[in-house]
């Protein structure tokens, strides 16, 4: 392993970025069996194992309201002084959860975790768990129902259209891992690394941040300490008020870095402790920035292709395991994909770590999905999505494969609150990661109103995305001609095809696409939709209720356009070698 230290002092943060990671804290598991299911269709309960994911069933595909679980736990000695806190990794879409009888609280956002501490309500022998979860859609939930009007070239989706739905299944359930994590009282929170590699110097300054949190009654002082690349890392003690939060900070140049990249994605071991609790990771050194049109990773320009996943399975719906994770991003790496604005919403962890140890670079988004100017100017709703974008964040913001994030798809980017909009949430999450780049999704770049770049949010983006769908090489000049110093990446593109494994109509679609992608050196690359065919409630989905986008099908049968795709995307992200 390469990499030796030198110097190191408290200081603030820069840019490094680190895999999923794991709690040392005792964990245990409410998984499995003795849950029980009902929602309002239903006389009784029935069985069901956890993690669970009720549009799975045919049965209840089409159920959008309330459901409850619930199960009994019996709890193991705790010793006094311990802190509990019940953890959930994901409940899509509303969770409000009750312990013996006591409401806990409310959670919105169906793709991040959540915590309780439950010190205080939980008691010895037999406990009771109690969670009704929604995934009714509304104008103010994340995501909402789209209310824009579009434009005249573009109308929209949303209720303004008759839609009252999102464009993908509201797989509503407990659909991740549900825990007890017991802990001293004082505990871990998160973990934040940071790195500034100087390609001609060959080193990297590191940065760690730890946070640590107080959950007894008394303040108490943390000794953090911790590793990277196998060398001590020592923080100044932190100071925590009773209830409260502090930040740990630790700065120290890493000599002889070995730089993260598509062709070598090398990972170092990293590690916060304190006494009790430890985080830890795997983490990857690199530099991603943008000058005038091109993409440089580690100072090269990127020039490279992917698709957008569904979220689903069709066995399991959002009930992904990390078996299911690896399948299809396995077969996506051997489609020759590798950058993509994947989803419309926060990812699992587990597709990341894969995207980390693969060399897959990753353009997280959370949930602005077509939302019109009144909704983006609406102060709950922003609220609502800064929260859940914290939220993915700090889930995701160590990935070295996690190059921009993406602050919406398709909403009114041509109006006065989509443009402050892109402004205000860019600050946003600037504010809590300024070591990566800043875009969005755009589809109204050719509205009338648009008369100049400033006339669009897309001012705002470091690379200008676009979702477009045929005319493609007049759209690209257009984007180009708005927006001349910025590159341009196709964040949507392709052709519901046919639902057989013979597609010709898509093959031609995105062998368009590609090529005049190609013929342009502003162009980054595009992300094709989608990979994967996958079932939706939405406005002009087949009888079937499975929308044909993918080069394979909802059961990950290869189609013709899988191969075509594989030799177009087939291409050094090195452009002209």
């Amino acid at each position: 392993m390469s990499g030796r230290w030198q110097g190191w002092s408290a200081v603030t943060a820069i840019a490094l970025c680190m895999a999923g990671h794991a709690l040392a804290a005792t964990r245990i598991s409410l998984d499995g069996t003795g849950w029980t299911l009902k929602n309002t269709l239903e006389e009784k309960a029935t069985e069901i194992v956890v993690p669970h994911c009720w549009p799975a069933s045919e049965e209840y595909r089409r159920y959008i309201g309330v459901a409850t679980y619930e199960r009994d736990f019996d709890l193991p000695a705790v010793q006094p002084g311990k802190v509990v806190r019940l953890r959930f990794d994901a409940v899509y879409d509303v969770a409000s959860v009750w312990l013996n009888g006591r409401r806990l609280g409310i959670h919105e956002g169906g793709y991040t975790p959540f915590e309780f501490d439950v010190t205080k309500v939980l008691k010895p022998g037999k406990n009771h768990l109690f969670i009704e979860v929604n995934n009714t859609p509304t104008v103010s939930t994340i995501p909402a129902i789209a209310t824009s009007h579009g434009s005249r070239d573009y109308p929209a989706y949303g209720t303004a259209a008759g839609e009252g739905i999102v464009g993908w299944m509201p797989y509503g359930g407990i659909v991740r891992p549900v825990s007890l994590l017991v802990t001293d009282a004082v505990y871990l929170l998160h973990m934040k690394v940071d790195a500034k590699p100087d390609l001609a110097r060959h080193d990297a300054r590191i940065t760690i941040h730890a946070w640590v949190r107080n959950g007894g009654a008394k303040a108490a002082v943390a000794a953090v300490n911790g590793t990277v690349a196998g060398l001590p890392v020592t923080f100044q003690n932190a100071k925590v008020a009773a209830g409260g939060d502090a930040e740990a900070v630790w700065s120290g140049t890493l000599k002889d870095a070995h730089l993260w990249d598509v062709r070598d994605p090398f990972l170092y071991d990293a590690s916060v402790e304190i006494p009790g609790d430890e985080l830890s990771a795997k983490v990857g050194v690199r530099e991603i920035r943008v000058q005038g049109t091109e993409l440089l990773l580690n100072g090269k320009p990127v020039h490279l292709f992917g698709a957008n996943r569904v979220g689903e399975d069709p066995k399991e719906g959002l009930r992904e395991s990390d078996a299911i994770i690896e399948r299809d991003m396995s077969d996506m790496l051997a489609d020759n994909m590798r950058m993509m604005r994947i989803a419309h919403y926060p990812q699992p962890p587990a597709l990341l770590d894969f995207a980390d140890r693969h060399g897959m670079l990753i353009i997280p988004e959370a949930g602005n999905w077509n939302m019109s100017s009144w909704q983006m100017a609406d102060p709950q709703i922003r609220a609502t999505w800064q929260k859940q974008m914290k939220e993915m964040m700090q889930q995701d913001w160590n990935h070295p494969s996690v190059i921009a994030w993406s602050v919406g798809n398709e909403y009114e980017s041509y109006t006065k609150g989509g443009i402050d909009w892109t402004r205000d949430m860019r600050a946003f999450t600037l504010s809590l990661d300024s070591t990566r780049l800043i875009t969005f999704a755009s589809r109204f770049t050719f509205d009338p109103s648009v008369k100049t770049g400033n006339d669009e949010g897309s001012q705002y983006s470091d690379f200008v995305s676009v979702n477009f769908y045929g005319n493609y090489a007049m759209s690209f000049d257009h984007v180009h001609e708005l927006y001349p110093d910025k590159p341009v990446f196709v964040t949507e593109f392709g052709k519901m095809g046919e639902p057989g494994t013979h597609d010709p109509e898509r093959i031609k679609d995105i062998t368009d696409a590609v090529n005049a992608m190609k013929a342009r050196t502003w162009m980054i690359g595009g992300s094709l939709w989608t990979w994967a065919d996958y079932r939706s409630l939405h406005r002009g989905t087949p009888a079937s209720g499975i929308r044909y986008w993918g080069v394979v099908n909802l059961d990950r049968e290869h189609r013709d356009s899988w191969q075509v795709v594989h030799d177009l995307f087939d291409t050094d992200y090195l452009r002209g070698k």
